[in-house]
């Protein structure tokens, strides 16, 4: 883990000279350039890995830690400051790697996944639906317990996975793989297990092919050959649009209406220039906000930086008339 104190995060962002690029050349870039928002003043948001938007208010987010930390839920505002944490009653943060929130059966959930494998060695790995927690007097605490929690399998044995995401139009949890190349697209059923049966196995989708390799003069670079590797995955609230982000930058993965996500992610992807790893060295969490319109992205690190990257094509509210 890199740790930062909150006083250099803070002179990153205030030292920012210009805008930074949100699209690479030849392809029309759908974000306006990424802005420095604030940072992560809760010094329990030591190991940021999984980012989503809160689906009951306005501006406020959700992150967890990643492995060894408490099976916790930390609420923060748009610019980062600390609106408190919940915990998850009777699980344990073996390695949550991602975070997803989204509204089903008329509900707004989280989704927790605990798919974290490092060197390969979890026979089965777990997500958790929990009910969105409700804030009192703008302040988070107490627990919650998840609603059903999924343990399931790979067909080819243990996988690392640190990208996962629920796409509700089509009743599916999607999880991408890490370390293995090319990375490879799974999924499973967004349906409670039944009960006192054992874990079930992901069904493998595609390989996704078209995201790309560390280049060789890159190798010898922070991460190396993991630049590329997938962290954190989310998908558009009108489950159209999938983000993959990597230690380097974030792909676009649009999905036509009607077409399956093997057929979207055989298509090359849109890259996004994100901020430079003096800014987010270590990019693990990133989410689209809750109308599914602009990108909100952070590192792991105390005191991480938070950026966000504008939809170019967000409707324009309307002028008030006096």
């Amino acid at each position: 883990m890199i740790r930062f104190g909150p006083g250099l995060l803070l002179a990153f962002l205030l030292l920012l000279p210009t805008p930074l690029v949100a699209g690479e050349p030849g392809a029309a870039a759908p974000f306006l350039p990424a802005v420095g928002v604030g940072r992560l003043t809760s010094p329990e948001l030591a190991e940021a890995s999984g980012l989503a938007p809160s689906r009951l208010r306005e501006k406020v987010f959700w992150l967890v830690n990643d492995s060894g930390a408490d099976p916790v839920l930390h609420a923060i505002n748009l610019q980062g400051a600390d609106l408190g944490s919940v915990r998850v009653a009777g699980v344990e943060n073996v390695d949550w790697e991602d975070l997803a929130s989204f509204v089903w059966q008329g509900r707004s959930w989280l989704l927790v996944a605990d798919t974290g494998d490092n060197l390969a060695r979890r026979d089965e790995v777990v997500v958790h639906l929990v009910p969105e927690p409700e804030a009192h007097n703008g302040r988070y605490a107490g627990s919650v317990r998840p609603h059903w929690s999924l343990r399931f399998r790979y067909p080819e044995g243990p996988r690392d996975c640190e990208a996962v995401a629920v796409d509700v139009s089509r009743g599916e949890i999607l999880l991408l793989s890490k370390r293995n190349r090319p990375a490879v697209l799974y999924s499973l059923p967004l349906q409670a297990p039944t009960p006192s049966a054992g874990p079930v196995t992901a069904r493998k989708v595609t390989a996704v092919e078209l995201l790309p390799v560390a280049r060789d003069s890159q190798l010898l670079e922070l991460f190396g050959s993991f630049q590329t590797q997938p962290t954190a995955m989310d998908i558009s609230a009108d489950g159209l649009t999938a983000v993959v982000l990597t230690y380097q930058d974030a792909y676009l993965f649009r999905r036509r209406p009607r077409e399956s996500w093997a057929m979207a992610m055989q298509r090359q992807p849109q890259r996004i220039v994100l901020p430079g790893l003096d800014y987010l060295p270590q990019r693990e969490a990133l989410c689209f906000t809750a109308d599914g319109n602009d990108l909100l992205v952070t590192s792991e690190g105390e005191g991480a930086a938070l950026f966000l990257l504008g939809s170019k094509t967000k409707p324009k509210e309307p002028k008030r008339r006096d």
